[in-house]
């Protein structure tokens, strides 16, 4: 915005002018709002707005009374009240109310945008009262409120304790003549809890229970007692909540006194979560601790330790003043010397505070509710305490900065040279007591476009929208070390202030944090550019894969978005090992799925807006962790609640047409995505969840099931291939009329959507023949018609002619266009893609210096900068990542037995490029029986390849050859081999636990 501003320079204020209210009926008082300093044209003395009072709040008889002035924000839109907060005390606005019952409603203040899409402004800080010359004013009641239920009190100025220069009178400050007092309200910081306890001699064992409303770290006699992160994990906290167990035998102290202590913070619990303000507080608004550890002595006995008011005591003045996800830590090192040795036997604690209970009720997003013309009800009555699933976030790597630049004078920004996620780690040396060091976090910077002119060289945080992102540290003096506890970033550069010199880029690190401990995968080429694109999915699984499968983790979203999700499970069973931490996911999916039987969009917490294709994760992500590790009691445990969505789905077909509507997103970001008929894929979904829901049922011996399923993907499969392909093989339109949802500053720009009006586009090709949609005539025309799409040049929704081998797919259709490539032949295709570095393509990214997945394939262009997608842009999401599965599948070919999960029996095929542009290809996987290895290199006609079959498993390897005498191994003919044939073009060797070295010639 080119403004900078002192204190008390840039403020909202609120006037109540009664000054034109006398006895006519249409003389009114007014609500002056004033917006000072965050623009060039705002004005001190000029309202940004005046509301009109009612006489029926206000008038000539009341008008001297005490009055009570009531502001609503939520991300800058505000509404006002006087002297009530029902519709009655409401202040109408100007202009007419939202049409939609989801539009945003308010007064915006923000300078920036409307709403959560933007950077937040204001924000509420310093609190106070102003009068001008000639005006005495007196001002009382000063509160504020949660905005969310139950909407408890954050601050209140109980006595009049804000302003103690201020005179005051009948118990309100009187301001007179020119005067603007402001004072920081802030109070408390993040709790803090403690017990002491005497233990006897000869401990046998001790372990540790524990979780929390929002999230925990603990300590046992001075130490942490784990070095994991955001404990308890993220889950539909009113119906499962986890909690950790800890082995602390050997953090005890026999025989003497013990100390155990406990720092809360809010995490996903309360504060700011989804890119939503009415989600704030989503679960509550108060942290609690529940705590158990039993100690089992040599003689059996038992010792038990437990969260309560009568042994533990509250510190609320500790130097983590505030931690938040979205909103960053704000920390004061001049508090640690109060809390030294505070987890520690010994440590006088007579100054805290007892604690006391924290129920739900109170504290708690707790009863039925209607917001915005819809009754729902949030209770516990199903509540579930459970123990954890899964791996829970951890450290796992250290980056160094490499470089620093000094944008502004005293602005440094380092780039940390990977967009990561985590925490800074940054060495101070010789701080001066009471130094502010302020931390920014962003993903890119502005670069030298013309639209970005004065900015260039400085973070651009306008993609990081509402979320504050903003560390701030008090320094204490002397050496000391800055590395936030409580909150999380993603971003590859960090912008510091406060400082007068930049501090060397040695003493400033980033500590990696993820679920992902470590991958179980690995893939490389002789093309480096490919290679950066394998390590920049890997990248960006890491930085989503933390508690849940997030689509970002810069933002004010960092939400399990389903769509995201079930077009990456193939290729995250690949890259990590997790299926608990899938199978956890999918748990959060059942506790909110809908008593209709649809699947939310997002889990945990609920809402969105997507519809089939991201609903249909409730089934694909459980098929593609089955068949993966072969966990038979996921399907058993979520098996009711697919059969219930599929159910729910039939109810969604237009009985005038026997068409699927159940959106509104189709192929999310795709750049001709306006030429589809999303009913096309929802459709093509649709059988898809049948077919291996049918599966499924299979294998958990639902006989009865089976044939009822495949008889229903068979009849959608059946209108499917009647209505969207005509007689030419081009794909067609439905003539169904639906929803749009569109991306942040998309219009509704759909072509014709008459029956049978041309798509023609990748999408419509690949997402059907990827499911197996087609019967076999129709195979061949749509593997025709993708063909066409992808030689030749297109034109995107923005009317651009984009290049031969242009991806023109969105976050559904780039995980099938290769895959359904490869399934039919036309590997030559799929390898063209994948190399191909014009936009748009996955290659443009890398050669434009990415580090992680973009959101849009044009989430940056030479060109064109961040293409007017500022806001609606991250750096980081894995969705258009989903290509790594074919890169295993196909390239290296691993692939799964098609009826034996979990690689007791396997697929070997691997995929030499055709084009002849990538000669080589190695990796593994590491399966649940060890390492698979597959490693291809072609060298003048000859193909050179290497296996390894882990113990207690076996493998199918296909070779391209036309005949047995072509392949040799280890130099010798396999034409003894038992049960080596030809198929086609391809000769099948059974492989038994070995390592092999195969040539073709």
């Amino acid at each position: 915005m080119g403004v900078e501003k002192g204190k008390n320079e840039s403020y909202v204020a609120l006037e109540l002018d009664i000054s034109d209210l006398n006895d006519r009926p249409d003389s009114k008082a007014k609500l002056h709002i004033f917006r000072v300093g965050y623009t060039t044209n705002d004005k001190a003395d000029v309202p940004f707005q005046s509301l009109s009072i009612p006489q029926s709040i206000i008038n000539q008889q009341n008008k001297y009374n005490k009055h009570q002035i009531y502001a609503e924000c939520n991300f800058g839109l505000f509404e006002f009240y006087v002297n009530g907060t029902d519709n009655a005390h409401k202040i109408a606005l100007p202009g007419p109310e939202p049409a939609s019952p989801f539009a945003s409603r308010g007064l915006n203040l923000n300078p920036v945008g409307s709403g959560n899409n933007f950077i937040s402004f204001p924000m509420l800080a310093d609190m106070g009262f102003k009068t001008e010359a000639g005006q005495t004013a007196y001002f009382s009641d000063l509160s504020v409120r949660n905005f969310r239920f139950p909407s408890n009190l954050v601050f209140e100025d109980t006595n009049n304790q804000l302003f103690r220069n201020i005179a005051v009178e009948n118990g309100a400050y009187k301001f007179s003549g020119n005067m603007l007092v402001t004072a920081d309200a802030s109070r408390n910081a993040t709790p803090m809890l403690r017990t002491a306890f005497q233990t006897k001699s000869n401990i046998k064992k001790a372990r540790l229970y524990v979780t929390a409303r929002g999230i925990y770290e603990v300590y046992l006699n001075g130490k942490r007692v784990s070095e994991e992160y955001f404990n308890p994990g993220l889950t539909q906290y009113n119906k499962h909540h986890q909690y950790q167990t800890f082995d602390v035998t050997q953090n005890l102290i026999a025989g003497k006194e013990n100390a155990l202590g406990a720092w809360l913070s809010e995490g996903w619990w309360s504060g700011n979560i989804t890119y939503s303000g009415e989600s704030w507080n989503f679960f509550g608004d108060r942290q609690s601790l529940l705590a158990k550890m039993v100690i089992t002595y040599a003689d059996g006995s038992e010792q038990i330790i437990t969260s309560n008011p009568k042994d533990w005591k509250l510190f609320t003045d500790g130097p983590i003043r505030y931690g938040s996800y979205f909103q960053g830590e704000v920390y004061d090192a001049g508090k640690e010397a109060a809390i030294q040795g505070w987890t520690a036997a010994g440590f006088n604690d007579a100054g805290w505070k007892s604690a006391s209970v924290v129920p739900l009720e109170g504290n708690a997003y707790l009863g039925t509710f209607t917001e915005r013309g819809r009754a729902t009800t949030f209770d516990y009555k199903d509540f579930k305490l459970i123990g954890t699933m899964d791996d829970n976030v951890k450290i796992v790597g250290t980056l160094n900065a490499r470089s620093v630049k000094e944008v502004r004078p005293k602005v440094y920004v380092y780039d940390m040279g990977q967009n990561m996620v985590g925490i800074p780690q940054i060495l101070i040396k010789n701080g001066q007591k009471g130094q502010v060091i302020n931390l920014r976090f962003a993903e890119i910077v502005y670069p030298a476009l013309p639209d970005y002119k004065g900015n260039e060289g400085m973070i651009m945080l306008e993609n990081i929208r509402a979320a504050l992102t903003q560390d701030r540290y008090i320094l204490k003096g002397g050496d000391e070390v800055i590395q936030p506890r409580f909150t999380f970033h993603g971003y590859q550069y960090l912008e510091i202030t406060g400082v007068d010199a930049a501090i060397p880029i040695e003493n400033v690190k980033g500590l990696v944090l993820s679920s992902v401990h470590e991958l179980a995968s690995h893939y490389e080429t002789n093309n480096p550019l490919v290679n950066k694109l394998w390590e920049n999915i890997t990248w960006s699984l890491r930085s989503n894969f933390l508690s849940i499968p997030t689509d970002c983790p810069q933002r004010n979203e960092r939400m399990g978005w389903s769509g995201d999700i079930s077009v990456f499970s193939k290729a995250a069973t690949y890259l990590a090992d997790a299926p608990m931490f899938l199978r956890r996911h999918l748990l959060a999916m059942r506790d909110i799925q809908a008593e209709n039987g649809r699947f939310t969009d997002v889990a945990p917490v609920g809402g969105g807006f997507g519809g089939t294709l991201w609903g249909s994760a409730g089934i694909t992500v459980a098929w593609e962790t089955y068949r993966q590790y072969g966990d038979i009691q996921l399907l058993q445990e979520h098996y009711p609640a697919m059969k219930r969505y599929v159910d729910f789905l039939e109810t969604k077909i237009d009985p005038q047409t026997g068409i699927l509507n159940e959106g509104p997103l189709g192929d999310w970001l795709s750049p001709e995505g306006n030429k589809n008929d999303n009913t096309l894929f929802w459709m093509s979904y649709y059988a898809y969840d049948l077919d291996i829901l049918s599966q499924m049922a299979e294998a958990l011996g639902k006989t009865a099931d089976v044939a009822a399923l495949n008889q229903r993907s068979a009849n959608i499969k059946a209108k499917t291939n009647a209505v969207y392909l005509n007689e030419a093989g081009k794909t067609v339109k439905s003539g169904l009329k639906t929803g749009f949802m569109g991306a942040p500053n998309e219009s509704d720009s759909r072509t014709q959507s008459e029956k049978g009006n041309l798509m023609d586009t990748q999408a419509s090709y690949a997402i059907p023949l990827d499911l197996d949609i087609f019967n076999t005539t129709n195979k061949a025309k749509a593997l025709e018609g993708l063909r066409s799409t992808i030689t030749r040049t297109n034109v995107d929704d923005g009317g651009v002619k984009r290049p031969e081998y242009s991806l023109m797919t969105g976050f559904i259709g780039t995980a099938s266009i290769s895959e359904a490539l490869s399934e039919n032949g036309a590997d030559d295709l799929a390898y063209k893609l994948l190399t191909n570095k014009q936009y748009p393509s996955w290659l443009y990214s890398v050669v434009n210096g990415s580090s992680s997945i973009w959101e849009r394939l044009n989430s940056y262009t030479v060109e064109n900068g961040f293409g007017g997608n500022n806001s609606m842009n991250s750096f980081n999401h894995y969705s258009f990542g989903a290509v790594a599965a074919w890169m295993y599948n196909y390239s290296l070919g691993i692939q799964r037995d098609p009826v034996v999960p979990a690689f007791k029996s396997f697929i070997l095929q691997p995929t030499p490029d055709p084009n002849g542009e990538i000669t080589s290809a190695s990796g593994y996987y590491e399966s649940m029986y060890g390492r698979i290895v597959s490693s291809w290199k072609m060298d003048k006609g000859k193909l050179s390849y290497m296996c390894i079959v882990p113990p207690n498993s076996s493998a199918t390897l296909y070779l391209p050859a036309k005949s047995i005498s072509q392949i040799t191994e280890s130099g010798e003919p396999i034409g003894k081999w038992a049960g080596v044939a030809v198929s086609g073009t391809k000769v099948m060797i059974p492989l038994g636990s070995g390592v092999y070295e195969f040539v073709v010639q």
